[in-house]
């Protein structure tokens, strides 16, 4: 697992870096239409969480019990989300004293609720609150509930929140006072959807300490991730009930903005009549699909913005089939990379010290730089954060004189 995280934790900065640049392949980009190789990463984190999650959990309580297991994990936890406002800040600002009044202050707090806070650190932080209630339960009792997660976020989102997060005219919006403000990575209740990934985790953790064999739990994770990528993959195929077509017995456009289909999360059925199968079939994963022009944007396409149920499947499954090879590599083969070990063991000190490293970086990596500048800028960012990961690991094995040796943690 540190090294899977390691993996994650590197693949996260490798997009964070290169994702605003104009030279950057769309696979390492993120995106609201496919799933790309940048799309899997922060779902790996998250499953990484999760499985942590509940292997810290079961290890602690019959040594400190419930009250201070559970009172350490939301200290915890808030503390994350705090970590996550002081990197990437409130979001918003007042431009004067003046300008802060009672209405102000309520739309600057309801447009961080909805969508500012949501940095990946706060969604693990509030992830892990919502989900301490029922670490402890039995698999069947999580899987369970990743079930019904899944279908209340299918629900809420025809409601209200695929409008909620893309900022289109929606009753929750009016209600708020941030009409017109989107969100990412699912906005507030795009935790249901990150709480799937991270109950994945949870289940991945016991798969590993019941299985018969490594070589057992290895398959069985395999088969996970075929079977949750094909359920993603099909459930992503509904797309193509949103093309447009002159025969079409229902419009799919918007008719607010025909960006958008006019239902979408309800797919017009009567659509797929007179078609084949094979033009009922999605683009393949990593592939973009045909633009707005050919097909309007609805809630099953791989949204990693509005984080739909058929880009959760699929980045679950992919990351169950990643996750896999690691535990062939690793645990039945002997495979180490120095790199993945380093930010896997120290993963929250190197996220931390990585995006003000980015950031001075790309001061000097325009965002129309050539392939050789951004791929010198890339090993340049990596080597100043290498560096500082390991100064911060040597620092804190001198002052607590009982951490593992620095050249170990950075084997």
């Amino acid at each position: 697992m540190d090294q899977f995280r390691g993996y994650a934790v590197a693949g996260m900065f490798i997009v964070n870096f290169l994702g605003g640049l104009a030279v950057t392949h769309q696979v390492l980009k993120h995106n609201n239409t496919h799933f790309s190789w940048a799309d899997s990463i922060m779902p790996g984190f998250l499953f990484a969480c999760g499985f942590s999650f509940r292997l810290s959990v079961l290890r602690k309580l019959p040594q400190l019990g419930r009250v201070a297991v559970w009172t350490a994990i939301v200290r915890r936890s808030l503390g994350l989300v705090l970590l996550s406002l002081v990197l990437y800040g409130l979001g918003n600002e007042f431009d004067s004293w003046q300008a802060i009044d009672t209405a102000a202050v309520q739309k600057f707090v309801a447009e961080m609720i909805k969508a500012d806070l949501w940095e990946v650190l706060a969604i693990i932080g509030v992830a892990q609150l919502l989900l301490l209630p029922i670490i402890e339960t039995s698999p069947k009792v999580r899987l369970g509930i990743a079930i019904t997660l899944s279908l209340l976020h299918i629900f809420l989102s025809d409601w209200f929140n695929y409008w909620f997060v893309y900022g289109q005219p929606n009753w929750l919006d009016e209600l708020l006072g941030t009409t017109g403000r989107r969100a990412w990575d699912g906005g507030l209740f795009g935790l249901i959807s990150w709480c799937v990934v991270m109950l994945a985790g949870t289940l991945t953790y016991d798969l590993m300490t019941s299985a018969a064999s490594i070589r057992r739990a290895a398959t069985t994770l395999v088969l996970w991730g075929i079977g949750l990528m094909s359920l993603g993959y099909a459930a992503s195929c509904l797309t193509t009930l949103y093309d447009v077509r002159p025969e079409n017995s229902i419009p799919v456009a918007n008719e607010a903005n025909d960006k958008f289909a006019q239902s979408p999360v309800v797919p017009p059925w009567a659509n797929a009549t007179d078609r084949s199968w094979r033009s009922l079939l999605a683009e393949p994963p990593f592939t973009v699909p045909a633009g707005t022009e050919q097909r309007k944007l609805n809630y099953w396409m791989m949204d990693k913005r509005v984080v739909t149920q058929s880009f959760i499947w699929f980045s679950t499954g992919f990351t169950c089939l990643v996750y896999a090879m690691f535990v062939l590599a690793c645990d039945i083969g002997s495979m180490r990379f120095r790199l993945f070990a380093l930010f896997g063991q120290n993963a929250l000190v190197a996220y931390a010290i990585h995006h003000p490293v980015a950031e001075m970086v790309l001061q000097i990596v325009p965002k129309d730089s050539p392939v050789w500048w951004a791929t010198t800028g890339l090993v340049l960012f990596y080597a100043i954060t290498w560096m500082f990961v390991v100064s911060f690991v040597k620092m804190f094995a001198g002052a607590t004189k009982r951490g593992p040796k620095p050249a170990t943690v950075a084997a």
